[in-house]
């Protein structure tokens, strides 16, 4: 059953993950709404990506200057929680950025493919967090770049996989059913750009996964989804906030956002066979390219020793703000709905919506416990708008909408076999508002970590 948590993270975020025991209870409990918490996020990270061979992020600073330290620091942990490398900047309101961190990534095949991005203030006070995931980007069959993409977060031995990896391990499984194949080949023949991914899977699956026998691993998946509208890959996230840039030009504005983030956890079942080995030439910053024998591992599916029970937790935070002039007219709206689901369920376990000009808020939250789907998502859509006549003597109107959310499962297994990890954890946050802390706090306290 989930627990309401104390306000303030009690553990850094950068410690290793550490099985605990965790009970199974009721079917679904709903929590009280939360206080409302209307001040915006003094950081969001909008995109990781590698560049010219360095990690780069885009970062987008409050518009508020009362949000926003005087100075940050921008700093990237590899997959042991090792600091790898960090950037000092001077945000300024409203502005859009990108941060190059300059050896952040380095051979991830010793410290983990799964990596995090921290923005904090120099005393150490975390504003926002974004896991990234780093895989290969081939050429050819001997030569690769690393690549970048925003992630989620999940338990160490969590293998993370891409919504395109895994519908293509899928028709794998489904076309080849128990015959023997070489996991990188098969992938990279149906899917040739996926193939760099698929040398990076299949290193972490030998890593963690399965020996002799019949063996299971933990693996996740997650998409971030948006609609016309949007501008940002926050998916489910959004911060609309529409206003006059101008005191004396007449001026209107109507700003959208639809969204989807989603996050998976499934066991995956294979029998190994062999494991071929391949020197693959990866590109280091400077030009320097470096051999590595990556394995390429020769499987066939199967059903498994294992069974896997899971657990969620589902949180959806959100206002709707808005401030008309004195005229008769309503000059300024908004709009904010946000529903959480459990796997392919249609009908959403919770559902809100809020309009201004009557200001409000919502913080509702809800756990689902002794499932049979790892999946959970978020679906969000808002609206702000305004329209102003140009008299500076009237108040200017706005229209002001923002989405929040934190998705986890925690899977349980039972495995007679052996051969795995009992836990496995996985978990999304995102955010328009300055809550990231209380939503990552209330994660913790339901993973029991």
């Amino acid at each position: 059953m989930h627990r309401r948590s104390p306000r303030g993270l009690a553990s850094s975020w950068l410690r290793a993950l550490t099985l605990s025991s965790f009970a199974v209870g009721g079917l679904l409990v709903a929590a009280p709404a939360h206080a409302a918490e209307t001040s915006e996020a003094p950081a969001t990270i909008l995109d990781v990506s590698m560049q010219d061979g360095e990690l780069t992020a885009r970062i987008r600073w409050a518009a508020e200057s009362k949000s926003l330290p005087s100075e940050v620091e921008v700093v990237s942990y590899d997959g042991t929680d090792k600091l790898t490398a960090g950037e000092r900047l001077s945000p300024k309101p409203g502005e859009e950025v990108e941060v190059k961190l300059y050896g952040a990534v380095q051979e991830p095949w010793e410290t983990g493919w799964a990596q995090q991005l921290v923005v904090r203030e120099p005393k150490g006070r975390e504003l926002t967090r974004q896991p990234y995931d780093v895989s290969l980007d081939c050429e050819d069959e001997k030569t690769c770049a690393l690549k970048a993409t925003p992630g989620v977060a999940a338990s160490r031995e969590v293998v993370h996989v891409s919504e395109a990896l895994e519908r293509t391990l899928a028709s794998i499984e489904k076309e080849l059913g128990g015959k023997e194949f070489n996991l990188v080949h098969e992938v990279a023949r149906r899917e040739p750009s996926l193939y760099g991914e698929a040398l990076s899977y299949a290193q972490s699956r030998v890593v963690y996964g399965p020996a002799e026998g019949c063996r299971c691993t933990w693996q996740t998946s997650f998409t971030r989804t948006n609609g016309q509208g949007t501008t940002t890959s926050m998916g489910a996230a959004h911060d609309l906030y529409a206003r006059p840039l101008s005191m004396t030009r007449p001026q209107n504005a109507r700003l959208t956002a639809q969204g989807t983030s989603r996050v998976a956890l499934t066991l995956s079942c294979t029998s190994l066979a062999s494991i071929l080995f391949q020197n693959v030439g990866i590109k280091q910053s400077g030009g320097l390219v470096k051999p590595v024998l990556m394995p390429q591992p020769v499987y066939s599916t199967c059903a498994g020793t294992c069974s896997g029970r899971f657990s969620h937790f589902g949180r959806i935070t959100g206002s709707a703000w808005a401030n008309s002039t004195s005229s008769p007219l309503l000059n300024a709206s908004a709009m904010e709905q946000s529903k959480y689901h459990l796997g392919n369920g249609l009908s959403p376990l919770l559902n809100e919506t809020r309009y201004a000009p009557l200001n409000s808020s919502f913080d509702v939250d809800a756990t689902v416990s002794n499932s049979i789907s790892g999946s959970g998502y978020v679906q969000t859509s808002a609206e702000a708008f305004y329209t102003y006549n140009g008299n500076s003597q009237m108040w200017q109107p706005w229209g002001r909408a923002r989405g929040g959310y934190a998705i986890a499962v925690q899977g349980i297994a039972v495995c007679p076999g052996g051969g795995l990890n009992p836990m496995g954890r996985a978990w999304d946050i995102a955010t328009g508002e300055d809550n990231q802390s209380s939503l990552s706090e209330s994660v913790w306290n339901f993973l029991g970590l």
